[in-house]
């Protein structure tokens, strides 16, 4: 697992729509979920808010916890 200050790669990050096809919802059920206190944090956000980039491994460490069939479902 990567640290939190070691160099991110460009594979290392999903946009929402990568999060939005893991989780199998719309994109409005999607940014309510990416929007919740228990959801991972953005690693980045623009400056405008319209981009949005999570590291892979928070989003997918949270998709085994409360999506555990997330992996079967592509």
């Amino acid at each position: 697992m990567a640290s939190d200050d070691a160099p991110v790669r460009p594979e290392d990050l999903v946009t929402f729509g990568e999060v939005r096809a893991a989780l199998g919802v719309t994109k409005q059920r999607a940014s309510v979920i990416t929007r919740d206190h228990r959801f991972p944090p953005p690693w980045y956000v623009s400056a405008d808010g319209t981009v949005r980039l999570w590291r892979r491994v928070d989003v997918e460490t949270w998709l085994d916890a409360n999506r555990p069939n997330w992996r079967d479902q592509g």
